[in-house]
């Protein structure tokens, strides 16, 4: 899911220009959830008005919103941003066994045989993985980088705890030391 967050509000996607006669807008999904934009989903652009989605075409990433179902009343969307609040992406995306939301994630401890190493900052995409940067926390900052990053896998993570903001690894001081 996206990182970026406003309050309780996700940006979700953002719209590009009109395609066809239909009003159909392209969609440039912000998301790991493209399922999400189906018939009869509500978003939210910046300024608070309520979208809801008539039909959506995956395999061409066209979105049509009732009320806009013509090229010049959709041309009032492009470049809008699509918003969802956290409790509607807990309820209407689904994750697997060992996933969790970028918002989860963001914001954790991370600690270490007892010792806190920092706080998850961001997350990013690489390759076929995801990197968890870390704020170092105040108390290493003298005798560390400010920042590493830790690789989200088994060999570096032990837990997640999201109820309790927690992350447990093993092997990342060594990234730590070595930043």
């Amino acid at each position: 899911m996206s990182k970026t967050a406003t309050c309780d509000m996700l940006e979700v996607a953002k719209l590009g220009k009109v395609v066809g006669l239909k009003g159909a807008l392209r969609l440039h999904n912000l998301s790991d959830f493209l399922a999400q934009f189906k018939a009869g989903a509500v978003f939210k652009s910046k300024g608070g008005q309520e979208l809801k989605v008539k039909s959506f075409e995956p395999s061409r990433s066209l979105v049509i919103f009732e009320g806009f179902e013509s090229p010049e009343l959709a041309k009032n969307l492009v470049n809008n941003i699509l918003y969802r609040s956290i409790d509607d992406t807990r309820k209407h995306c689904k994750l697997g066994k060992d996933e969790y939301f970028y918002f989860d994630i963001i914001g954790c401890e991370v600690s270490e045989e007892a010792r806190i190493l920092g706080v998850v900052k961001d997350i990013l995409e690489v390759g076929a993985g995801f990197l968890f940067c870390v704020k170092t926390s105040p108390s290493l900052q003298d005798n560390f980088a400010k920042e590493f990053f830790i690789p989200y896998n088994d060999y570096f993570i032990l837990s997640v705890d999201i109820k309790e903001k927690k992350i447990t690894t093993q092997n990342a001081f060594g990234i730590l030391e070595n930043s």
